[in-house]
């Protein structure tokens, strides 16, 4: 892989062009990272509107048709249902766990099969969230493994 970098004080707005024999798997999670480094989010929390930095976010959980966002100690809440996160975050780290949470791969510390053939995943910061059976080869597919 070569990498060039142009700088000059004529340009105006960043862009990045990528130039390859074939577009591979590898590459859409390179443009996906690409894509989610500059992502932001909107949630709310007591009324208030906050602009969050999608890297902190651990998971994303529908209750009651609510969808809230979870970072390390924080809740917010989100105007956006599940299928609408999970478009928006196809090919980057985040993936669908079962009916009610997506989580963010990059938050996963440690995977431990459970019955029924479902996984428990323990995040970074020491929750505790189940892969249904259902979704359990799409993480394996994603983890490689």
């Amino acid at each position: 892989m070569k990498i060039t970098i142009n700088e000059s004080e004529d340009i105006e707005d960043l862009e990045i062009v990528v130039n390859c024999k074939r577009v591979d798997e590898n590459l859409l999670k390179m443009i996906a990272a690409i894509r989610a480094f500059d992502r932001k989010i909107t949630a709310t929390r007591d009324g208030k509107l906050f602009v969050l930095d999608v890297d902190a976010i651990y998971y994303f959980e529908s209750v009651d048709k609510k969808t809230f966002i979870y970072l390390d100690k924080d809740v917010y809440e989100s105007s956006l249902r599940l299928y609408e996160l999970e478009e928006k975050f196809v090919n980057t780290d985040f993936f669908r766990a079962s009916k009610s949470t997506i989580i963010n791969l990059s938050k996963i510390k440690v995977i431990t099969p459970i019955f029924g053939g479902k996984l428990e995943v323990l995040l970074e910061n020491n929750e505790k969230l189940v892969v249904s059976r259902q979704y359990v080869p799409l993480l394996k597919r994603k983890l490689n493994f």
